[in-house]
């Protein structure tokens, strides 16, 4: 950029390392705030809360004695002309993650939550790429990346199940809003951290 009157040019510089230093910055304060919010949503709020069968043992015996492995079941079955119409209809419905026997190593909370903040640091990480990358002076402007890829997560991961396998409305609402908030308020944070290089004056 150029000053015709004064002969002064205007150009942006910055440090090789600076940006990725607040890149690693603006990662790692998304991903504390992300997590924060999903142990917020899920322990304090109402709207994760799942149904329980009237039996477990029942069911937990039914389930052994049906489903021979790991992995995605579907009641009714699909034939192999489709969807059972008149079963689907006439119920009862069941999508579900199955596993019928054993771990091969005991449940630890510890293990998941670890695992959980690895993932809310990608998600993190991709957004300070992607605010860096558009390089706006303007904070709203790179504020705005966060909410627009919570809000495009929660759509098109939540509404499919919702249309497809019954997902209820308020758990699809949830399932919705969850990672718009976590990313809004991780998008705010990224954005005051990362912000476009400062323009130096050069004499032409």
């Amino acid at each position: 950029m150029a000053d015709k009157r004064s002969g002064i040019c205007y150009t942006q510089v910055e440090s090789s390392h600076q940006p990725m230093k607040r890149i690693i910055l603006a990662s790692l304060a998304g991903a504390v705030i992300a997590f924060l919010w999903g142990f917020l949503s899920w322990e304090f709020l109402p709207w994760h809360q799942m149904n329980t069968f009237k039996n477990d043992a029942a069911v937990a015996q039914t389930i052994s004695e049906n489903a021979p492995e790991h992995g995605l079941y579907l009641l009714p079955r699909r034939q192999e002309s489709g969807p059972d119409a008149k079963a689907i209809t006439e119920g009862p419905f069941v999508y579900a993650i199955v596993r019928p026997g054993e771990l091969t190593a005991p449940w630890k909370l510890g293990r998941h939550l670890v695992i959980s903040f690895c993932i809310q640091l990608i998600g993190a990480l991709i957004i300070a790429l992607a605010i860096h990358r558009i390089r706006a002076t303007r904070y709203i402007s790179r504020a705005s990346v966060g909410p627009a890829m919570g809000l495009f997560a929660g759509v098109v991961m939540t509404l499919p199940y919702w249309n497809w396998f019954e997902l209820p409305d308020s758990h699809s609402l949830s399932q919705v809003l969850d990672p718009f908030i976590a990313w809004t308020l991780a998008g705010l944070v990224i954005a005051t951290i990362i912000k476009p290089p400062r323009a130096r004056r050069i004499f032409s």
